[in-house]
């Protein structure tokens, strides 16, 4: 994870360095606060999971490097919201056993210009590192989770903690403030983090749990 960090902050300084070089001659450079409103959906053939809407927000830093390409960094802080189908004991419904996850967000995006500074596509990589995917309630831990004879809602917190993305949005507005919309697809298996507790010994089922992850998130960018 050191690693990771490393090579993000050291791109990011190069192309921060890369951009103030540029500011005589009509680039820019400028820092900003977002929020967002995101839904979170992990895919997975070993477990229903539905996505649920969480938040994002943080820092990121917009600066035109070439024409009309621009560079896209930052951080952001994000809390994502998901339920896992479940079967309570003794009962003959469906339960909904409700988890969120927080992380940070290390990101690095190309940008075009496609109406000057008014509208631009982004793209490229994001990293999150994130913690366990913890339940909401307590009281679902002892939750049979659908689909398994004794696998429950407290069995499968142990998610993968560094998760890659590939990104790709549209921002638009004005110089100081700007809506944005993404887009984020997961490229790892965020729930291979299962895969390292021993779960079969509990339902011998319970073995290569597979998951893919992706955000969709909208919200505004105000740039000090």
């Amino acid at each position: 994870m050191k690693l990771y960090i490393f090579i993000f902050i050291f791109i990011a300084g190069t192309a921060s360095v890369f951009a103030q070089s540029h500011r005589n001659t009509g680039s820019y450079n400028r820092i900003g606060l977002q929020g967002k409103i995101m839904l979170t959906s992990i895919e997975s053939s070993d477990l229903e999971i539905d996505g649920k809407e969480g938040f994002q927000g943080g820092f990121t830093t917009r600066g035109r490097v070439y024409n009309n390409w621009g560079i896209v960094y930052g951080i952001d802080f994000l809390s994502a919201n998901v339920s896992v189908q479940g079967t309570g004991a003794g009962q003959a419904i469906d339960n909904q056993i409700d988890y969120n996850f927080i992380g940070a967000q290390l990101n690095f995006f190309l940008s075009y210009n496609i109406i000057g500074q008014n509208l631009a596509i982004d793209f490229g990589p994001a990293l999150l590192v994130n913690g366990k995917m913890k339940l909401k309630d307590s009281g679902q831990g002892d939750t049979t989770i659908a689909g398994f004879s004794s696998l429950t809602g407290s069995d499968i917190e142990e998610i993968s903690k560094i998760n890659p993305f590939v990104v790709i949005g549209l921002t638009g507005g004005f110089e100081n403030v700007r809506l944005s919309v993404q887009y984020q697809y997961g490229v790892t298996n965020i729930l291979n983090g299962l895969n390292d507790q021993d779960l079969e010994l509990i339902d011998p089922a319970a073995r290569n749990f597979k998951g893919t992850a992706s955000f969709i998130s909208a919200g505004v960018v105000f740039y000090l």
